[in-house]
């Protein structure tokens, strides 16, 4: 692959730890957004049908899938009507600015398994 300007600013600038922090924050919302957006496509559901089971409107759901903040409430909602289990997790950080970042501390959505 070419090094671009843009290729090459790009490593520099994810050197440094602040930089780097907020460029994996910002990845963690998209993965939860593109996540959310496959579910609902999975279900054969529109974002006004989403919205529709969880009594609030598209905007909410379009928001939610731009990476925009949501509600606890509303994604649990969401979670059910997707018939998948929302799980959010809290884990220690490390210490080192230069080490590599732990996953995610968030694990956003697993489907629910089968009742036996």
């Amino acid at each position: 692959m070419k090094k671009n300007r843009y290729t090459a600013f790009n490593q520099r600038a994810l050197t440094k730890p602040e930089i780097r922090k907020a460029f994996d924050a910002g990845l963690d919302e998209l993965r939860f957004a593109v996540r959310l957006a496959e579910l609902r496509e999975k279900r054969g559901l529109t974002q006004t049908q989403l919205a529709a089971q969880i009594s609030t409107s598209p905007a909410v759901i379009s928001r939610i899938e731009n990476g925009g903040n949501a509600q606890l409430k509303t994604l649990q909602k969401t979670a059910r009507a997707l018939q998948v289990q929302l799980k959010i997790d809290l884990v220690e950080a490390r210490q080192a600015p230069d080490a590599v970042r732990p996953a995610s501390p968030i694990t956003l959505w697993r489907p629910l398994l089968p009742k036996s």
